[in-house]
């Protein structure tokens, strides 16, 4: 009885590895269940769209194709000065344009801004003279804002842009702005690492913080182009160059494991399981918990700013400018996961103003934002109207 009990439960297992490896071969034989990427991630990208995105790349570096413009060696990519086309143009400092370029010199009497941050300062979905920042120049003589937003940029790449490109314009002011929901970029070198949709195949610098807490800078793992080919083009490269220091390949790093080279690359429930595994951890509570490493993070990065800004006689504010889904969540009762860190950085005396409750004021989130989740005209009016008031005191 025993015996055959044995034989049962062997032939059972050999049953299941066969289901197993039939489903490895024919369900996962693309790499894809149900359009999802699985791992391991041999090349480290997730969705058809970033390999094509590499095949560009490529084809820039063999010069079959135009090298693009926006990318930038020290911060992963930038709007280029003097470039851009259409609505999406930029003067001689690489601030996006509006009505008309920035002065060379800040004029007497004229206060100027610089404003950084992402998408959501940049003005992604609305014309040139249709974003925050160009209403806000616009409506106030007396103001000249600097629009240094860059698509898709960390709060990390804000205070390095903030560094390089702001500063020498001599702003008054300096206004950073948080987009909640993007607070994690700042975790990672590889754009798509942390966001797996994402439409860039783009490596960024960051930071890490040191044993006082202080920020220590890492630099972009790609300086060049060619760079970006080679650490895609072998996975040991990658590795050894950016998945050593990035938080979401430590987390998970049979996924990334050069293919073949972890046992459960070979078994459809191992693959599965590395997979689900992987996209553990991108709850954006963290990013606000002043206990979690992310969080720790995005605060000096804050502070930081805002004490460089005043060593300089600049003053600081924190603009929180919140996505679609984030006023969703407000509309429904509850509340922010980004507003019990904003109260605390206002008990350190940080001029923070949270643009949620203007946007909440003027209706439903349908009309404040564009089909890709950023301000529409009306939402940039409504974010504009709300700062001028800031600049009207003459504090």
């Amino acid at each position: 009885m025993a015996r055959r009990r044995g034989v049962g439960l062997a032939a059972a297992c050999l049953a299941l590895v066969a289901v197993d490896q039939l489903l490895a071969h024919t369900v996962l034989g693309d790499d894809r269940f149900f359009e999802i990427q699985v791992a391991p991630f041999d090349p480290p990208l997730f969705s058809p769209s970033q390999f094509q995105v590499l095949e560009r790349i490529r084809a820039q570096v063999a010069g079959q194709a135009p090298a693009t413009t926006r990318f930038d060696p020290e911060l992963g990519w930038c709007n280029p000065p003097g470039g851009g086309f259409g609505e999406f143009r930029y003067d001689w400092a690489g601030a996006r344009l509006g009505a008309e370029p920035l002065a060379r010199e800040p004029a007497p009497g004229l206060r100027r801004i610089v404003t950084v941050g992402c998408s959501m300062t940049h003005g992604e979905e609305v014309g040139a003279r249709e974003s925050w920042c160009a209403q806000l120049d616009e409506a106030l003589p007396e103001v000249e804002v600097a629009n240094l937003g860059v698509a898709a940029y960390g709060l990390d790449q804000a205070l390095l842009r903030l560094r390089r490109d702001g500063f020498p314009l001599e702003p008054e002011e300096v206004w950073l702005g948080l987009l909640p929901q993007a607070a994690l970029r700042i975790t990672t070198t590889f754009r798509p690492l942390l966001d797996h949709w994402s439409l860039d195949v783009a490596f960024k610098p960051r930071f890490e913080l040191d044993a006082q807490g202080q920020l220590v800078p890492i630099a972009c793992p790609a300086r060049t182009l060619e760079d970006c080919v080679r650490l895609l083009g072998d996975q040991q490269v990658f590795l050894d160059e950016v998945g050593r220091l990035d938080p979401w390949v430590q987390q998970t790093p049979g996924a990334f494991a050069p293919r073949g080279s972890d046992w459960r690359h070979h078994f459809f429930l191992g693959r599965v399981s590395l997979t689900l595994a992987e996209k553990r951890g991108r709850g954006l509570e963290a990013a606000f918990d002043d206990e979690s490493p992310s969080g720790r993070l995005l605060t000096a990065i804050v502070r930081s700013a805002r004490a460089e800004c005043e060593a300089r006689g600049v003053r600081f504010r924190l603009l929180v400018l919140p996505g679609r889904s984030d006023l969703e969540r407000l509309e429904r009762g509850e509340r922010g996961y980004w507003q019990d860190w904003l109260a605390r950085r206002r008990a350190e005396g940080l001029a923070v103003v949270d643009l949620a409750d203007a946007l909440r004021a003027d209706g439903g989130a349908a009309e404040l934002f564009a089909p890709h989740g950023h301000f529409s005209p009306r939402g940039s009016r409504v974010v504009a109207e709300a700062l001028a008031p800031l600049l009207r005191r003459s504090d």
